[in-house]
Order: structure tokens, then sequence, then C-alpha cells
């Protein structure tokens, strides 16, 4: 009895290529729809970091007076009968700066570390503060230490930081650092930080642009006085103005100092007194007024 001889069976070449002409099509399909979605999700994750960060802010503020966390009130200065105790003494002017002010919110469990890095980070000064030092605290008179001081927001060389804030001094810190009646929808706190002046000319390639946005153009997650978020595309938001020295209402540039407002002698004229918005990072406080004043705004 004669068997039949089995022949081998498999794809041929044409078999082959038809197949992975199809999982090629495939995928030219999908990869720009994953990146979107990624693109989203880390979009939606930025969001819940900055409102993280910003119901930390107003969880301080109903036992301190409807303000938000200031740290030269907590460090503050001696007071003149009873040398360093908490709650007493005249305001530190000199500690208002971002970074004290979020190493401060880190010690008292407001937020941590990571949820001041933005997910999309670009800049390669920035990075979380993983050996946060909260055994560092010590109210004594001698200690006097409120906060890890290492925690770092210098944009140029090392920080522990990605968002632009409003500066803690000045018209600033006294109408719009808190709970307030003052333009709370329009005014903006916290968010993305921007380009230098916010101007694509000053920085044509900010790392700021990568945040979001595309190569050479800004998008951002900036959360606003009474609480609510918005995700911006402009770095004019249509809510947010100032009065100019004629008394004219000017859109709001949120990257931009303004030097043409009104003066006003409660705050003097230097830079941080004013009443627009900028967002920023401050790594330096003088103290030239009672306001207190910003030395620089740092931008990325």
């Amino acid at each position: 009895m004669k068997y039949m001889k089995k022949q081998k069976t498999g794809f041929t070449l044409i078999e082959l290529l038809v197949v992975m002409s199809i999982i090629a099509l495939l995928l030219s399909i999908l990869m720009p729809a994953l990146g979107r979605a990624k693109k989203e999700a880390m979009l939606t994750k930025d969001q819940s970091q900055v409102k993280s960060l910003y119901g930390g802010f107003s969880f301080w503020s109903p036992s301190h007076r409807g303000k938000y966390p200031i740290p030269g009130l907590q460090q503050r200065l001696a007071d003149p009968q009873l040398g360093n105790v908490k709650g007493r003494g005249p305001e530190n002017l000199l500690v208002n700066d971002h970074a004290s002010m979020l190493s401060m919110c880190i010690m008292e469990n407001l937020f941590t570390p990571d949820a001041l890095v933005a997910p999309t980070e670009q800049s390669p000064y920035v990075a979380v503060m993983s050996n946060y030092d909260y055994d560092v605290y010590d109210a004594s008179a001698s200690g006097w230490t409120f906060w890890d001081p290492a925690f770092d927001n210098d944009l140029e060389t090392n920080c522990n930081n990605s968002y632009g804030i409003i500066p803690i001094t000045g018209k600033r810190k006294d109408q719009n650092w808190g709970v307030s009646a003052h333009n709370p929808t329009g005014f903006a706190l916290i968010g993305n930080r921007g380009p230098e002046l916010g101007s694509y000319e000053e920085n044509e390639f900010s790392n700021s642009y990568l945040l979001h946005g595309v190569d050479k153009d800004w998008k951002g997650v900036i959360g606003f006085g009474d609480g609510h978020l918005e995700v911006l595309e402009t770095m004019y938001p249509m809510s947010s103005t100032y009065l100019d020295t004629g008394g004219n209402s000017v859109a709001d540039n949120i990257f931009e100092e303004s030097l043409e407002q009104p003066l006003d002698a409660a705050y003097g004229n230097g830079l941080g007194q004013g009443a627009d918005i900028v967002l920023t990072h401050v790594i330096e406080v003088n103290d030239d007024n009672k306001a207190g004043g910003c030395e620089d705004f740092l931008y990325d």
C-alpha cells in the first residue's frame, strides 16, 4: 500500500508581505491616536496636580485668617519682648520666596514633593526632591527651623518645582494670596510656567513650550483665585486684566511684569508690588519696604 507523501505548508513571500503591510497600516493609524491619548493623560494628571497644590493652599487658609501659606508668618522675626516664639514677632519678609513657601507646605503635609514636578517636565534642572528632611523641624528658640531649607526653586541651577506662582509680596500677596474678593475669578495664582516675559521672541526654544504645547507654542494648566482650573492656549486669559496709568483696562499677560500701573504709595514701585498677574519662580526677596519685594523673576 502506498502512502501519500505529506507536503510541507507555509506562508508564501507574498502572503508575508501582505500581512506586514496590514500591520504597518494599523500601526500608522493607531500610533497618532495613542500619542494623543498619552498627551491627554498627561494633561489630566497635570490638572490633578495643580488642583492638589491649590487644595493644599486652601486647606491652610481657614485657620490663618483666610491667607494661603506665608513663610514669613511661620518663621517670624524675633519678638521684641519674647524673642523667638512661634506665632509672635514681625513677619520675616525675606523668607517669602517660593522655595521657602513650598518647602513649608511639604513640612505641613499640605502636599508631597512629587506633586510639584509636572508629568511632562522637560528641564534638566527640575527634579522631585526625594530626600526631603522632615526631621529638621525645630520650633525651639535655638533651632527656629520650620521647613527643609535644602528645597530649591532655582530654574537655572537646581529646582524641585515645575510650577509658576505669583510672588508672595506686595499688593498681590495682600489682595490675592488667599480667600479674596479682589478679582478672584480672573486672577491666576499657580500653573505651568511660561516663556520669559510671556514672549515667543524672547525665548524661541523654551522648555515650557513642551510641557503641553508643541515645539514653539505654549499651552498650560492654570489655577485661578476662585479655585477653578483652565487649560489655556494663550498667555492672555480672557478674564485677566489690569488698569494702566491712564485707568484703562488692559489684557494681562500672565508671565510678564507690567510696569505701566498706577503708583501706589502703600506698596512702593519695585518688582513684585503690582496688581497684575505674573506667574514665575522667585528665589530671593528683599526688604525694600513694608510689603517686601522680589530681586528677580525666573522663567523657562
